[in-house]
């Protein structure tokens, strides 16, 4: 990972990539990240390996080698099951890596279980960290022009969200990928872009009077960055209670939480913020008073450290464990 944008991320540790620059690197492959860690490996007490592919990789390239790993693994979404052999198979190897590693990081609490039930390991050895705001200086964006905005590609149930929105008569724009709603008909109220740039977004993101997120009930926790990036700008949620949701949003007090699959429910309550702009402010402002208090760039730095920490010397007090 290049976690660059912590001064106390980047003193405590090293990365493959030059994060001296202070803005994104350019990123290889998962495969060569794996291959670059496991060369560099004795020189560290921990390797952290980000993302499902290097995470694997890695971990396999330990096993094959019958080296110990040094492994923590985070931000490991696990696929949905399924019964194609494929799936099993890389299950399998997940399980192999997860139970010779330290442990794992999750970025949702409801993820835990789930990790722990697909991974074969035990409780101890997994670490829930909450994450932090993309937004570096979290403030109170004032402008305020009425609109709902959605934003994000994995997981979204914008079906659910335009079945909402025909309940209403607020305006709403939506931002997706290339192949959303591409065969779904939009009511006349909704404003589909898709592949927006991140200035682009930002923009519409300030300007929205709030945000609304439906999410699949999947076990991987998705919509946190965007939902955080909202709350960091003031701006309040009404999302889908679902793992990347519940560790966020305030129900009733930052936004709100509605069941999967409920347009009622949804068009309720995004209905109610978007005619009440006095309410909907201060929503906002108690959401960007929570990310201030729990979710900075600095708050996720110094607590995925202590879990760092946490877990290397959990399993540095089993060494008969440690290569279990």
């Amino acid at each position: 990972m290049a976690f660059w944008q912590s001064d106390t991320w980047t003193s405590s540790t090293r990365s493959i990539y030059p994060v001296e620059n202070r803005c994104d690197p350019r990123f290889v492959s998962p495969i060569l990240e794996a291959v670059r860690l496991f060369r560099r490996r004795r020189e560290f007490d921990v390797v952290l390996t980000m993302g499902p592919r290097t995470s694997l990789y890695y971990g396999i390239m330990c096993a094959v080698a019958g080296v110990e790993s040094r492994q923590i693994m985070c931000e490991v979404f696990l696929a949905p099951p399924r019964r194609h052999p494929s799936w099993r198979i890389k299950t399998a190897l997940y399980r192999l890596a997860a139970r010779r590693s330290l442990g794992i990081l999750t970025n949702s609490s409801l993820e835990v279980e789930s990790v722990i039930r697909r991974c074969g390991i035990s409780r101890e050895r997994v670490t829930y960290v909450p994450m932090h705001t993309n937004i570096r200086r979290p403030h109170l964006e004032e402008r305020d022009e009425e609109f709902v905005l959605s934003a994000g590609r994995t997981w979204r149930d914008y079906p659910l969200l335009l079945e909402a929105l025909r309940r209403l008569s607020v305006p709403a724009v939506i931002i997706c990928g290339r192949r959303d709603l591409c065969r779904i008909s939009v009511p006349d109220n909704v404003t589909v872009l898709r592949e927006v740039n991140r200035d682009l977004y930002l923009d519409f993101l300030g300007r929205c009077r709030l945000v609304a997120l439906p999410l699949l009930p999947v076990e991987r926790a998705t919509g946190q960055v965007v939902v955080l990036e909202a709350m960091a700008l003031g701006k309040p949620v009404v999302a889908t209670r679902v793992s990347g949701t519940v560790d966020l949003v305030v129900d009733a007090r930052t936004g709100y939480l509605v069941p999967p699959g409920d347009a009622a429910a949804l068009a309720a309550a995004i209905g109610s913020l978007a005619g009440a702009p006095g309410q909907a402010a201060e929503m906002g402002r108690r959401a960007l008073e929570r990310v201030l208090a729990e979710f900075t760039i600095e708050k996720h730095a110094r607590r995925k450290l202590d879990a760092i920490m946490g877990l290397y010397r959990r399993r540095r007090a089993a060494p008969s464990r440690a290569s279990a």
